[in-house]
């Protein structure tokens, strides 16, 4: 699956939360993974998050919070 439809399914799809359920995280990792396969450094991979969101119209405190969470690495794992 390519890097932005991850990154994409690594949101909720009616709130923009990012990795809010397990699917999410699910896919989250697998974003990881294909951003590291690519040779998709860090500010790019967060910038294409950030672009994903304004694209649905979130403002920027949205925006913020959400980039927050996806570097939070906690998230990216289930059970903790």
């Amino acid at each position: 699956m390519a890097l932005d439809d991850l990154i994409q399914g690594s949101y909720g799809r009616e709130n923009n939360i990012f990795a809010g359920h397990s699917e999410d995280r699910e896919r989250a990792r697998q974003a990881l993974i294909q951003a590291d396969l690519e040779n998709v450094g860090y500010k790019e991979f967060i910038k294409k998050h950030k672009e994903f969101l304004r694209r649905q119209g979130r403002n920027k405190e949205f925006i913020t919070e959400q980039i927050k969470r996806v570097k939070s690495l906690g998230l990216y794992f289930d059970g903790d």
